[in-house]
Order: C-alpha cells, then sequence, then structure tokens
C-alpha cells in the first residue's frame, strides 16, 4: 500500500499537485452569475423493483447492472429498492451495482453546473490506487476531461472537473464527511464567474477550489456512470474497485451555479417539506433473502448476511449471549478492506445479526484493516476486544489494538456498539529477542487473550527471523510472542516466545504462525486435566500449496511462571482431514467445555465468488477434550442438536444391505446423520451423500481397515469442471472395532466426525436438483449397522429456503472437440499456426504459478490430473514469445453454446482465443484474460452459426508483462454430422 499523506486542511488537486485551501467565502462574481436551472438530467430512483432506472428529463430507461440480475446460482432477482428520503432509493452493493447512462443531458458548463445527490453510505472504501468511491462521473482521468463526484477515504466528499490541462479537486473537510448511517445531501457546483469549485454538506459550505480561467472540457465519449469510477482499479481479475455502497435518492445534474444563501435554502426546502420535518433513518441492513434459492449456500451454519467472511474470531459469553466477531469485506466477495462483523445467539448455533462491530478509522490503529483478535470480559464493564490493526504508514503495519462497547452506558447486552482506543495495546519493535533470533516484525498479528488468577495473557502470531537491517536473511520458523499485563489497557510486558516450530525439522506449521490459540483441555467428565491445546494457522511468506488449507495443533503444559508451553510430541498433529478447516478461534464456556470456531474455506474461483455474491461460513463449534488414552477428543458442541429438524430414519441392529434398503426414502442437502457400524471382517464401509439417482454426482465417505484410513472422495462431486474436487483423509483408529460417525451436510458444506477423534470438513457442489440421496455400502465381509439416524436440520437464522437453480444439462446427441481439455498431456489435436511459445512444454498439471495463487483449471472425471495450457513459458521466451495455436475444424452443433476457461494478459486485440469461422476466417466471438492467471469461464452463444464450420484459435501476439494467455477446457458442442 502506498503511504498516504495526513491533510490537516481542505485540498484539492491541481495539475497532479495537492495544494492548500482556505473557507473564505466565495468571491464576487466578476460577471453575471446564473443560479442552477432546470435539471439537465435526474434520477429518482423511484422504480419499486427492475433492471432499469428512468431518467427524468429524457425519459430513457437506464440499465442498473446488478449481479443477479442474471443470476449464476440462484433464480434472478432485480436490484435492490428501499425506502428514500423521498419516495424510493437504489441500493449500491458495492460490486455489482452500477448505473449506466449516455450523459448529463443538455449541459453546457461554460455557464456553470451543479450536481445534487442524497447518499447514505454503508461503509468507506480505502481509496484503491488512490481513486475515489464514484457516486457519479462521466470522465477521463488522462485527457483531464469530464467530471467526478464520488468519496474518498473515511468518508470525504470530492468533486472533479476536468479542462484538459488540469483535473482540479475540491475535497470537503475532512471532519465533514458522508457519514455512514445517516443521509446526507450533497452538492457540487462549478463557478465560472468566480472560477471555483464549491462542495456543499447539507447545505453548508465544506470546500472550495480555484478553477483555471477557461471552461471545463465534458468527455461525451464515455458513459455517465452512477456508482462506479469510470476507470475503476480491477481487483483479483474480477472485481472493480472504486465502487459505492449504500443507498443513494434524487441525483440531479443542473446548469448554472449554486451559491451559499442558495443552498442552505434549497436544503433547508426540501427538510420542510419532508414529513415530520425530518430527514428519515435509511435501512441500510443487509437483508439474507437476497440469496434465497442459492442452491448451495449454507443454512445453518453461521455466515454474514452477505459478501466476504474471513475467519470467526473473539467469541465469548457474557450476561446469556454468545458473541462471535469475524473479517468481513463489505464491499463484495472478496478479501480486503477488512472489518468485524458480529453475531449474537443464546447457544451457539441460532444467530442475529448485529452491526459491524469495528471499522478502520482515520483516528485509530487500523486506518487500513481491522484484523483477527479476541475477546475476553474485563468484569463490570464487559467483554473487551483485542484486535489487529494495519497502518500502512508504519515501518512495520501491524499492532495490536483494544476497543471497548457501550455497555457501561446503555446496558445493551446486544454489544451493537463498540469504540476503538487510539493507542496500541502490543507491537513488536525491530530486535525483540525470540528464541535463536528476533520476533519478525513486519509479522505481529491475530492476538489471542485470556485473563487467569488477575493475570492478562496476550498471544500474537509472529515468527523468528535473522534481520540485518534491511531484509531477513534467515527463517526458523513460526511463533507465538507472550505479553502480560494486570489490565488490558497494560502496560503489557514482553515474556518471550510461548513455543516455536524449527523449520528444518518441523516445517508444517510454517514461517509465521497465525491465529495462535491456547485452551485447557478438559477430561471426558470435563474434569480438569493440566494439559493445554496450542493451535496454529501456518503461513508462508511466498506462496505454498498448503497455505490456508490446514491447522496443526500440540497437546502439552503452560507453564504460567515462564510463559511457554510444553508440548508432549514434537511433530505436531493435523486438526481436520479436510482442506478447509482453519483460522481456528477458542474460548472456554462458563459450563467449563473447551470449544473452536472455524472458517470453512469454500476453495471457489474469483469469478465463482463474484457470481455467487458470497464467500465462506463458519464451521460448526467443536468442543475438544483430553480422551483417557491421551489423545484428543473432537465432537460437535451439544447444541448442535437443537438444529433438529424431523427425524427421517431410525434404523437399529440390522445388516449394510438393509439399513441401504431403510435409505431408499430418504433425501436431503439439510442433514445431520448418525451411525454406529460394526465393521466385522468388512474392507470397507461407504456412506454416499448428496447423490444424484444415476450416481453421476455423488460424495462419498469411506472407512478402509486395512490402511485403517477415513476419507472423502469428491472425485464426481460435481459435474461443474470449474468445481475444486479430490480425495483427502487421515488415520483413524476403530473404537472396539465400531465405526462412529456423525455428519452435518449444509448444502455445499460437509462435516464428517470420525470416533470422536478426528473430524474432516470439505465443500461440495452438485449441479443436479436429484443430487440429495444417501447410500450406504461395503466391501467384503459382513459388516453390522448398529444404529442409523438421519434428521431433517432447521435454520440458524430463519426458515430454509429451499434452492430453486440447477444447471441446464448439457447437450448429449453431440461429439467434443479434439483434445478441448488438454487431457493428452500434449498439443494433440492442436497445430501450431507459428512462433515458438506455444508448444507440448505449455501443457502443464501445475496447480499454481509459482509467485502466486491456484490456477484453477478444469477438473473432471476424464482429466483427474487437470491438464492445461499455460501460456506463458520460460524455456522458450517467457511473455516476449508470440505465436497462433488452431484447433481442428469441426461443424458447431447442439445448442451452439461454446464456453471456455480463459486466463493470462489483458488485450483483446492482441492475445485471445477465439472462435473462427472456417469459410472466411471470421471471428465469431473472442476472450482475453484479465491481468491475472486464475481461470474465469466464458461462454459464447453462437446458436445462429449452428452448422457452420469452425475453430478455436489462441491467439499470442503480445509482448512484456502479461504477454501470454492461458486456456482450458474448451467445450465445443460438434455436429455429429
Amino acid at each position: 500500500m502506498r503511504r498516504r499523506a495526513v491533510l490537516g486542511v481542505v485540498s484539492a488537486a491541481v495539475s497532479g499537485a495537492v495544494v492548500p485551501l482556505s473557507f473564505a467565502p466565495a468571491p464576487a462574481a466578476a460577471q453575471e452569475r446564473h443560479l442552477p436551472g432546470s435539471p439537465s438530467a435526474r434520477w429518482d430512483f423511484d422504480e419499486r423493483t427492475g433492471t432499469v432506472t428512468r431518467e427524468a428529463v429524457s425519459h430513457t430507461a437506464d440499465p442498473v447492472d446488478y449481479v443477479f440480475n442474471d443470476a449464476r446460482y440462484k433464480p434472478d432477482s432485480a436490484p435492490e429498492r428501499r425506502h428514500g428520503v423521498r419516495g424510493r432509493a437504489l441500493y449500491f452493493d458495492g460490486y455489482s451495482t452500477v448505473v449506466t447512462a449516455q450523459g448529463p443531458g443538455t449541459l453546457d458548463p461554460t455557464g456553470g453546473m451543479t450536481l445534487d445527490v442524497w447518499i447514505a453510505p454503508y461503509a468507506y472504501e480505502q481509496g484503491i490506487d488512490g481513486k475515489p468511491q464514484a457516486l457519479v462521473n462521466q470522465h477521463a482521468p488522462d485527457a483531464k476531461t469530464g467530471f467526478l463526484l464520488g468519496l474518498r477515504r473515511f468518508g470525504q466528499l470530492v468533486f472533479q472537473l476536468g479542462f484538459g490541462t488540469d483535473l482540479i479537486e475540491v475535497q470537503g473537510a475532512s471532519d465533514q464527511p458522508a457519514a455512514k448511517g445517516r443521509w446526507t445531501h450533497v452538492a457540487a457546483t462549478y463557478d465560472p464567474a468566480a472560477r471555483q469549485l464549491r462542495l456543499y454538506r447539507d447545505g453548508q459550505l465544506i470546500g472550495t477550489a480555484t478553477t483555471p480561467d477557461k471552461a471545463p472540457i465534458l468527455t461525451s465519449d464515455e458513459p455517465l456512470l452512477i456508482g462506479r469510477h469510470n476507470t475503476p482499479t480491477l481487483l483479483n481479475g474480477e472485481f472493480h474497485a472504486n465502487m459505492y455502497i449504500g443507498l443513494m435518492d434524487s441525483l440531479v445534474i443542473r446548469p448554472g451555479t449554486l451559491d451559499d444563501p442558495t443552498a442552505h435554502r434549497e436544503h433547508a426546502d426540501t427538510i420542510a417539506a419532508l414529513p415530520g420535518h425530518r430527514v428519515p433513518r435509511p435501512d441500510l441492513v443487509q437483508q439474507r433473502a437476497r440469496y434465497d434459492g442459492d442452491r448451495h449456500r449454507p443454512q445453518f451454519h453461521m455466515l454474514p448476511p452477505w459478501h466476504w467472511m474471513n475467519e470467526p474470531h473473539a467469541p465469548v459469553y457474557f450476561k446469556g449471549k454468545y458473541h462471535i466477531f469475524y473479517q468481513h469485506d463489505p464491499f463484495g466477495p472478496y478479501w480486503g478492506q477488512i472489518h468485524w462483523g458480529h453475531a449474537v445467539s443464546t447457544d451457539m448455533v441460532h444467530w442475529r445479526d448485529l452491526p459491524i462491530a469495528l471499522a478502520p478509522a482515520a483516528d485509530s490503529i487500523g486506518p487500513d484493516g481491522c484484523w483477527s483478535g479476541s475477546a475476553h470480559v474485563d468484569g463490570d464493564r464487559g467483554p473487551v476486544l483485542f484486535f489487529t490493526g494495519g497502518d500502512d504508514r508504519l515501518p512495520y503495519v501491524q499492532r495490536t489494538g483494544l476497543a471497548v462497547s457501550a455497555y457501561p452506558t446503555d446496558g445493551d447486552t446486544d454489544l451493537p456498539a463498540w469504540t476503538m482506543k487510539s493507542k496500541p495495546v502490543t507491537e513488536a519493535p525491530a530486535g525483540l529477542p525470540a528464541g535463536p533470533g528476533t520476533a519478525w516484525a513486519q509479522n505481529f498479528r491475530d492476538p489471542f487473550v485470556w485473563e487467569e488468577d488477575g493475570v492478562w495473557y496476550q498471544l500474537t502470531g509472529s515468527g523468528i527471523v535473522d534481520y540485518d537491517g534491511t531484509q531477513v536473511t534467515k527463517k526458523y520458523g513460526g511463533t507465538a510472542l507472550v505479553h502480560t499485563a494486570r489490565r488490558p489497557e497494560g502496560p503489557w510486558t514482553y515474556r518471550g516466545p510461548l513455543h516455536w516450530n524449527d523449520l528444518t525439522t518441523v516445517p508444517e506449521p510454517g514461517e509465521v504462525w497465525e491465529l495462535p490459540v491456547l485452551l485447557p483441555l478438559p477430561g471426558p467428565k470435563g474434569k480438569r486435566t493440566g494439559k493445554h491445546i496450542l493451535l496454529v494457522s501456518p503461513w508462508w511468506e511466498a506462496f505454498n500449496p498448503n497455505a490456508v488449507k490446514h491447522t496443526y495443533y500440540w497437546i502439552g503444559t503452560f507453564d504460567k511462571d515462564t510463559c511457554r508451553f510444553v508440548p508432549d510430541h514434537e511433530k505436531p498433529s493435523e486438526f481436520d482431514f479436510g482442506e478447509h478447516f482453519t483460522g481456528p478461534s477458542g474460548f472456554v464456556t462458563p459450563d467449563g467445555r473447551s470449544v473452536l470456531f472455524s472458517i470453512t474455506q469454500d476453495r471457489r474461483s474469483e469469478q465463482q465468488h463474484a457470481q455467487a455474491g458470497w464467500a465462506h461460513n463458519a464451521g460448526m463449534p467443536v468442543s475438544v477434550s483430553l480422551r483417557q488414552d491421551g489423545t484428543l477428543g473432537v465432537e460437535p458442541i451439544a447444541e448442535a442438536a437443537g438444529l433438529r429438524g424431523r427425524r427421517l430414519v431410525k434404523i437399529r441392529q440390522t445388516s449394510v444391505k438393509e439399513a441401504n434398503r431403510g435409505l431408499a426414502d430418504v433425501s436431503g442437502d439439510l442433514l445431520d446423520i448418525e451411525a454406529v457400524i460394526e465393521l466385522r471382517d468388512a474392507t470397507t464401509v461407504t456412506l454416499a451423500v448428496r447423490a444424484s439417482a444415476d450416481g453421476s454426482e455423488q460424495t462419498l465417505l469411506s472407512y478402509d481397515t486395512t490402511e485403517k484410513r477415513f476419507s472423502i472422495d469428491r472425485s464426481r462431486s460435481s459435474l461443474d469442471p470449474d468445481v475444486r474436487k479430490g480425495v483427502h483423509g487421515g488415520t483413524v483408529e476403530l473404537d472396539g472395532g465400531r465405526l462412529k460417525l456423525r455428519v452435518l451436510l449444509d448444502r455445499s458444506m460437509l462435516e464428517a466426525y470420525v470416533n470422536g477423534t478426528n473430524s474432516l470438513t470439505s465443500r461440495v457442489y452438485p449441479t443436479r436438483e436429484d443430487a440429495t440421496t444417501l447410500r450406504l455400502t461395503s466391501e467384503s465381509g459382513s459388516a453390522r449397522v448398529v444404529s442409523l439416524d438421519v434428521w431433517r436440520m432447521i435454520g440458524a437464522y430463519d426458515t430454509p429456503v429451499a434452492p430453486a437453480a440447477y444447471d441446464p444439462p448439457r447437450p448429449t446427441d453431440v461429439d467434443a472437440l479434439p483434445n478441448h481439455d488438454f487431457a493428452t498431456g500434449d498439443l494433440t489435436g492442436w497445430t501450431v499456426v507459428s512462433g515458438a511459445t506455444f508448444s507440448d512444454a505449455n501443457v502443464t498439471t501445475r496447480t499454481d504459478w509459482g509467485w502466486g495463487g491456484p490456477f484453477y483449471q478444469a477438473e473432471t472425471e476424464e482429466d483427474p490430473a487437470g491438464h492445461h495450457l499455460w501460456g506463458y513459458n520460460p524455456t522458450a521466451g517467457g511473455d516476449d514469445a508470440t505465436g497462433v495455436l488452431r484447433s481442428a475444424t469441426v461443424p458447431l452443433g447442439g445448442d451452439g453454446i461454446v464456453d471456455l476457461l480463459v486466463a493470462g494478459g489483458d488485450d483483446p486485440d492482441r492475445l485471445y482465443a477465439a472462435v473462427v469461422r472456417a469459410s472466411d476466417q471470421k471471428v465469431l466471438a473472442k476472450a482475453t484474460g484479465r491481468g491475472a492467471e486464475q481461470y474465469r469461464r466464458v461462454v459464447f452463444d453462437l446458436s445462429t452459426h449452428i452448422g457452420e464450420r469452425i475453430y478455436v484459435e489462441v491467439v499470442d501476439q503480445a509482448t512484456g508483462g502479461w504477454g501470454h494467455i492461458n486456456v482450458d477446457d474448451v467445450n465445443v458442442p460438434v455436429d455429429r454430422e
């Protein structure tokens, strides 16, 4: 992140420079000033529903883009409308809602121009790439033409106007922002007589800027966008930044100039005309109904009302209520702009959403993010929150901070209001001694705090390194640094590293420990054992395929006097057999249980997140204990049974074959399954869930007695090639020859608990409506079902909503393009037309590109290895190499729908994959990358060309950075002729 200068005065950007401004009254007009006239354009947003909004002057219907206009995983639904200041208002969701209009109407800016709008922001963007959140704009920043009205960091209002040589910006006073959660009237005006831009907030002048002695230039060749910047930053190859989030009402563009008395009078007149002469309170609450019908969204697990969730943290119990907080990006289903979401429960399984608890703020230790932490009750003042504050201006950007609730004042046990303290609690200076080296000060986060015998303990995740003053020269391993204090505010005393892993002998926990958790382990009957569990999430500086996939733990003893943890075993154990359980947090319940919360990563691509509108959810809370044999006990909390609805089947003492017959009439995707099976001489026993009638989709949970291994097989879990699949598992000892299995199935969410000792968390994404059945089978021998029970589950928030959207089946009367997914491992079926960039060496099974994240190439039953064409060939010129690759020529058949995966550079003229008509070499459709290596699927409707002979051509004529293209899974329905 770039550093940001702190300005104590209102300023304006002139030719790229920033100059201070005063708040002197506007100078007298040197020529006649024209007050604002009739609108040249006006959007009232009064529609109750629909995908257009009407511009009232021209009476045009302007489209409202919105992710669910054409939904991928749920039924279509229109952009949200809510009550406005007057009539209705349009809700902008921060990443997908944007109005595209032709322009500001008949507007001559030489006589002045004025923009008015009512806004109620939900959150503030961090100012990605230094660009404002655009409320309305039609500008070309490079050409310094056009206009923009928007918000900078923390709600600071700005107005930009281009004069060809200068793009002038007036900024409102930093202490006069468009406040979150309330309606603000914003007016911006250009006064040519005074050569001035002015900004008004609720009728009051809040900023001025001087303009050149020349006429502004509007930008007619750019669309007028409402809610999104004309040149937004693209995040992760998928998401547009610099977008507005919140309600908008009554956007007006007028010729003429607004002066101070008129601005004040017009605002007063508007208020006087409102019912009760008061501006109403905006309804900004996120409604879960937005996702009704989503076939993959969990129903009885904790998850935010919308957008991005990372790990839940800071569980705490206070006055009859459990509170959980979670990492949250309100702007969209992607990582960034991290806030703390908040939910409350009376039983840890039924939840209510509460307002955002913590948000980045200019006057806090977390202006650039409020990252993970923990909570503990501090006597009568209630819980206090410890969080990681991000400040990109500092040499070491992470510190821990403290937030307190308003409970002592308002007495509200929901704890809806929090205040962050302005001073840090702890920070890691350079050279802080830690074991064999020093603490990695750049990585100092995720405080875990508890109080015991009057002493407050704080663990902070970090690593141990050697540092020469400019760079890390050696990495020893991850650690948790210990501080102690007598009160939450401190002073805190550094006590050294709790424990650490030596990367040379124990590399699994990574170079840095994230989210360290230390909890006492009760015995089987809840008695104290003197043992603790230490859990960590591994982190590596460079990309590592095991990052954000695993949680490791040690069982051992915590010495309170030395603040050291002594493990009973050198090698850590993996907590969960899947690749989705991570980000643990924990606490001790009032009845003495040690309970863990976790994040269940969904392993979807950025494109899938954008199409779904949400990302991730919490796992079911689990109780951990110490078993009599000294091993870890893991079970879902007892309260999970409170989510059970009707029992669907009850089977006792029968054969596997008979039990399977009993399951014939049982189906569902919201289930709690309990089984006890005697394996006897059977080699395997398998429970199939989310299975379709023909078995084309099914997920298998199996126990293999030979290998003593419990596993999940997702190879056929989905017909969608873009869904992550694979086989995962681990060793489990039977309990007296019995397999005790508990399975929680919640749409795409699957958790299996085996013999009370191990868990396996995974995700499955079937495409078929009938993929809801269960089947129990065994191989060899005569396994016996002691008991088998299945319950329908109820919702964690309200009545579960049935899925209502499924993928249409692909045509079955067609052939495929030869080697359409490069499953042969080479270019068989493809022809190198020219150049050196494409060769057999480009066909790879790599799952990542070495310096970043996953490709997310197609995963199909025909190509389980996941071959794909990576256009970057380091042995043949890399990005500078060029060439053309062509498929076989085939007659287009079926429904004429062609789809493929594309990634790489963004250059539609020189870097693309195209469908070409063979008879005249006309390009019928093409797609380029988006400056990202991760694949995204593009779809071409070529139904008007059915019967024509076509081929697919991959073109790379670009050099330099991002001068390559990646392609996979080219699905062309081929007429069998």
